[in-house]
């Protein structure tokens, strides 16, 4: 593998908040492929990917009460050469690469022990085989957090996948593995000393 990358920080807001950016490519060549016209157990060491990409990313506090974490990468991501029954897929996207993912959570301290809270994902589509015929698609998701804290203990009800959206979160060349339907977790932490 190789991996090159070019980017940049900033401190902004007296250093409550950072700014990091970055440009980057990734190659990797020898890629194991198997050969199914050998054998299933028998790997090639052959071909070779590579995957262009940015970066963006903001962490830390916009002001004293509210706290932002955020990212965005846009990829975009190749199959340079490949051997043996894998010579198709050459020009493809490789299996579970999306051309872009986004998150943001932010939390809002609404008085000194309310917080509340947000998370948002995005990921675009990606390919379940290397040959791009099978493909889940993108997909946008939601989490939510509220919080009580005094004293020794603190109370915090999270809702996951608020909107209930359809997603996967997994995907193999023989099936995709759904995401976390809507579910609520409600947490009770007290500290000892």
């Amino acid at each position: 593998n190789r991996n090159v990358e070019f980017g940049a920080k900033w401190e902004l807001f007296d250093g409550n908040l950072s700014f990091r950016t970055a440009l980057f490519r990734s190659e990797k060549t020898n890629e194991r492929n198997t050969d199914l016209s050998v054998s299933l157990d028998q790997n090639l060491l052959s071909g070779r990917r590579h995957t262009d990409g940015v970066e963006i990313e903001a962490a830390g506090r916009i002001t004293a009460n509210w706290e932002v974490f955020a990212g965005a990468a846009g990829m975009k991501s190749r199959i340079d050469a490949a051997a043996g029954q894998q010579s198709n897929t050459q020009g493809r996207v490789p299996v579970n690469t999306p051309g872009y993912t986004v998150s943001l959570w932010s939390v809002f301290r609404v008085t000194p022990q309310w917080r509340v809270g947000a998370w948002l994902e995005a990921v675009g589509k990606r390919y379940a085989n290397a040959t791009n015929t099978n493909e889940v698609p993108s997909y946008r998701r939601s989490d939510a957090m509220v919080s009580y804290e005094k004293g020794d203990y603190a109370l915090r009800l999270n809702v996951f996948n608020a909107f209930n959206a359809t997603y996967y979160e997994g995907v193999y060349q023989g099936h995709s593995v759904p995401g976390t339907p809507r579910a609520a977790q409600f947490t009770v932490e007290y500290k000892f000393y």
